[in-house]
């Protein structure tokens, strides 16, 4: 990454110390790190933090601290650019909690009792984000309760140690399983699947996301589910995109409700809880044998997967406002956000825009020939991220486990835009676009 997108011109931070670092970043006092200034969460009561359509904003404590700029999130709530916000409640919450200790196995149990009552679970967990859910739900899997086999992982000695799972759900984050120990068998039908079954297989894995996706021969989630009761084998179900900012509270307990031995769920993104935290919920002996080999547990495999007080406490208030929560005004400002965005491109000629809003709200995906425009779609994200605040997109490719509609491009969204940074992301891409097209003239 270039020096220009992370370091402010002239800052200076290396060989610093706690005063002037804290300095730098206005907390040379103790009283501003137990109240965030109302600033950080105007996005959040609809204020706008970076006014005006040049791009300028105030000095983030990135920047006072290390010279590392903010971006204007037009991609989402990905784990790349810090997940999500937090609002005001659940960081008073967590400040609140980092004051005092407590005993994290009696809070892991009565976070986890909570949990399982929203997902409609036998029991829940608290993970370190959705990823180590993943790799927690295939060691309970493996070793059950069997303290020999615990002790083992990640390296299993005994014949059930598979994982069976469909190439169309398959993911990077598929290393989970193997994390913990399992070796992956991947088929490519449900009849492959079937007998792929046997003595060796541990458990089966699924992804959520392929519900909203039509590629022939995809296993059903429902069918998951009675292969796993019809050969015994537990049936885990990866639903860390399950809730999105403009999900409603069923989406909570709707894979425990479908019959899901095991769930795993994202606690930032829609949830807007820190993002290194997850739940994983589902039968009460593997989410035992999960809690054994997972932090505070010196010797577990799952030992460095730390979740702290404070972000148990913020997960489990950030869930109690989703549970009350009311989305259809979010979206309908989003809506609002894209159609301003398209209208401003309008006049940029090869430029086709289509939707894009399975996983990340409404959005726009930019597609050109390169005929029209010389400009390749890895270039324009580059350019997107070299101003004078970077913006961070994707380049969406669909359909896909993460982009469902047909369409191949660069993808601007707008669910975690502050106000007015649409109108900084349109004109930086139409400018982009423009530029592009009259150099090539």
């Amino acid at each position: 990454m270039p020096e220009s997108w992370t370091r402010r011109p002239g800052a200076e931070t290396t060989n610093l110390g706690r005063r002037e670092l804290l300095g730098m970043a206005g907390l040379a006092s103790a009283a501003p790190l137990l109240t965030w200034p109302d600033r950080l969460h105007a996005s959040a009561a609809g204020g706008a933090l970076n006014p005006g359509l040049d791009g300028a904003a105030p000095a983030s404590i990135y920047e006072r601290m290390l010279g590392v700029r903010t971006v204007i999130n037009a991609a989402g709530a990905v784990t790349a650019f810090g997940g999500t916000v937090l609002s005001q409640e659940v960081t008073d919450a967590m400040a609140a909690a980092s004051r005092s200790f407590v005993d994290l196995n009696a809070l892991y149990q009565a976070a986890g009792a909570r949990l399982a009552e929203v997902t409609g679970a036998e029991a829940a967990m608290v993970t370190s984000g959705a990823f180590a859910a993943m790799v927690l739900a295939a060691a309970a899997c493996l070793a059950r309760d069997d303290e020999q086999r615990i002790a083992a992982l990640p390296q299993p000695t005994w014949p059930r140690r598979e994982t069976v799972l469909q190439r169309a759900h398959s993911t990077a984050y598929d290393r989970a399983y193997r994390d913990a120990g399992a070796m992956i068998v991947y088929v490519d039908t449900e009849e492959e699947m079937l007998a792929a079954i046997g003595d060796r297989t541990a458990m089966i894995a699924g992804l959520m996301n392929i519900e909203k996706m039509a590629q022939p021969g995809i296993i059903p989630l429902e069918r998951l589910v009675a292969l796993g009761r019809r050969t015994g084998v537990p049936v885990y179900l990866d639903a860390s995109f399950s809730i999105t900012y403009l999900s409603d509270a069923s989406s909570l307990s709707r894979y425990t409700g479908m019959g899901f031995d095991l769930v795993g769920i994202s606690g930032g993104k829609g949830l807007h809880g820190p993002q290194s935290t997850g739940i994983l919920a589902g039968r009460a002996d593997l989410v035992a044998s999960a809690r054994r080999q997972a932090s505070p547990i010196p010797s577990a495999l799952g030992r460095g997967m730390k979740v702290d007080k404070e972000e148990v406490i913020g997960l489990l208030v950030a869930v109690e406002r989703f549970l009350a929560r009311d989305s259809r005004p979010l979206y309908r400002r989003d809506r609002a956000r894209v159609d301003a965005m398209r209208e401003r491109m309008r006049d940029v000629p090869g430029l086709r825009v289509g939707y894009e809003e399975a996983f990340f709200g409404p959005g726009l995906v930019l597609m050109w020939d390169e005929a029209d425009i010389p400009l390749s779609y890895p270039a324009f994200v580059e350019r997107m991220r070299a101003g004078e605040r970077p913006i961070a997109i994707h380049i969406a490719a669909g359909p896909s486990a993460y982009f469902v509609a047909d369409v191949n491009g660069p993808a601007l969204f707008a669910g975690y835009l502050n106000d007015g940074e649409d109108m900084i992301v349109a004109e930086r891409a139409r400018e982009i676009l423009l530029t592009a097209r009259q150099n090539a003239g």
